[in-house]
């Protein structure tokens, strides 16, 4: 029939308009939604990120990739050294880094020139434990929180040093023969996922209990319920412990290995 239209059976041309625009309409709602989960569904294992920029009314999506939370591919410039630090397994394959004293048993003043006059150098290690005052205290844990990195060497006095700085509840376990394997949960994406598989009874090793560590610790090599050597996050910072008594004279080479990997965090 002519008229306001023309029958396709029951059905007006201006019905088949208006049905093939709420088709469309609809299948442009549906690529936006499943543009909208593209975007914003991201794993958490994955360490890409998505983002969406503007251009002249085009959207485009592109992906972002973090950079890495350590460095795995360089070493350290420089470090910040306590009395008896291990210099030789230190800057073993790494001849050009520069060490910097730092003075601790209550010399308040050479302390605090000596870490906030060498704003760069990203890392500290003590073979003993530090003698703080309560102000070195207070600088120490700023100067790890702005995201600089401590690492501890083996021994109960430490062990007992990182808790009374940082307030850890860490549990002193005496030395136990290992060996004591990578934890390979927990290394991937850190600098000990290119360490030993295992550390051997070269050399004493000095742990703490797993369960006393903090939420935001990780065991790099442990065994049983021990683990020798971990990292814990501190605000932007990190504190390592690597539990051996390190010497000049043979030094065992995965160990050193290990060092200059929590130096790396």
């Amino acid at each position: 029939r002519v008229g306001h239209g023309v029958y396709f059976g029951s059905l007006t041309m201006q019905e088949l308009s208006l049905g093939a625009r709420r088709v469309r309409a609809a299948a442009a709602l549906l690529a936006v939604i499943c543009l909208s989960v593209q975007i914003f569904w991201v794993d958490e294992s994955d360490p890409s990120s998505v983002s969406v920029t503007d251009s002249e009314g085009s959207f485009f999506v592109t992906n972002t990739v973090e950079r890495p939370k350590f460095s795995v591919d360089r070493y350290v410039p420089s470090i910040f050294v306590g009395p008896g630090a291990p210099i030789t397994a230190l800057k073993r394959h790494h001849y050009a880094v520069r060490f910097v004293a730092l003075p601790t048993s209550f010399q308040q003043e050479a302390f605090r020139v000596a870490l906030w006059d060498h704003p760069t150098v990203p890392v500290a290690v003590f073979a003993g434990p530090p003698g703080f005052t309560e102000l070195e205290r207070k600088d120490f844990i700023a100067w790890v929180s702005s995201g600089k990195n401590v690492v501890f060497l083996g021994g109960y006095s430490n062990i007992v040093a990182m808790n009374q700085l940082f307030g850890f509840e860490l549990e002193y376990v005496p030395n136990e023969p290992g060996p004591y394997w990578q934890n390979v949960r927990n290394v991937p994406g850190t600098p000990f996922q290119y360490g030993p598989s295992r550390l051997t009874e070269t050399t004493p090793f000095y742990g703490v209990t797993l369960d006393s560590l903090p939420l935001s610790g990780y065991s790099m090599y442990d065994a049983g319920h021990t683990s020798v050597v971990f990292f814990i996050k501190y605000n932007l910072g990190t504190v390592c412990y690597v539990g051996a008594q390190f010497s000049e004279v043979n030094l065992p080479d995965p160990l050193g290995t290990v060092l200059r990997a929590a130096v790396r965090m």
